[in-house]
């Protein structure tokens, strides 16, 4: 059942220094971070009545963000995508409501409360992780592996040459790796 009332404002309001800081590694400016987080905000008040707290709030907010992060990127190298390729559509339109919000049933939320549970746990030391990596890198390893963009529109857009991206994509994934595996995350 999701919150409601001032409980989810406060609770939204909880994540919006964590959507920042995702947007912040992304945008090349704090304006155009705010900007995209503030969109993302905006588009989770419109789309609220489809959210039924069946899934967490942060993975929904984030999930917002990064469209928003993406159309960001994307506006600022100016490729625009105005011509949907034919048959493209359909496929988007099974995850919005005719009033284009997000439909709920993306949002469902089957696995167990002690699967949820470990999955946060896991979500809190993979961002203690990535708090730990150099800015760059954390840079491009979330566009890659968050944003979903290929290696070339990275190379493209942050001038980095594809050796060099895959090194750096590489070591971050084992820096990663050994923090989460011999350190879970804690200061040391």
């Amino acid at each position: 059942m999701s919150p409601s009332g001032t409980d989810v404002w406060q609770q939204v309001a909880q994540e919006r220094p964590f959507l920042l800081r995702l947007a912040r590694l992304q945008l090349a400016s704090a304006a155009d971070a705010e900007d995209a987080v503030q969109e993302a905000l905006l588009g989770a008040m419109h789309g609220w009545s489809s959210y039924r707290g069946m899934a967490n709030l942060r993975s929904w907010l984030t999930a917002i963000l990064r469209n928003k992060i993406v159309d960001a990127i994307r506006r600022r190298s100016q490729l625009r995508f105005d011509c949907p390729e034919p048959g493209d559509e359909h496929e988007f339109d099974a995850l919005f409501t005719a009033d284009n919000a997000w439909h709920p049933d993306v949002f469902i939320d089957t696995v167990c409360s002690v699967r949820k549970a470990e999955e946060n746990e896991l979500l809190d030391i993979v961002e203690l992780c990535m708090n730990r990596l150099p800015e760059e890198t954390a840079r491009l390893f979330l566009m890659r592996e968050y944003l979903g963009m290929e290696l070339a529109e990275i190379e493209e857009r942050c001038t980095v040459s594809a050796g060099n991206l895959r090194v750096i994509l590489y070591r971050a994934r084992m820096r990663l790796r050994e923090c989460a595996v011999r350190g879970w995350g804690e200061l040391e």
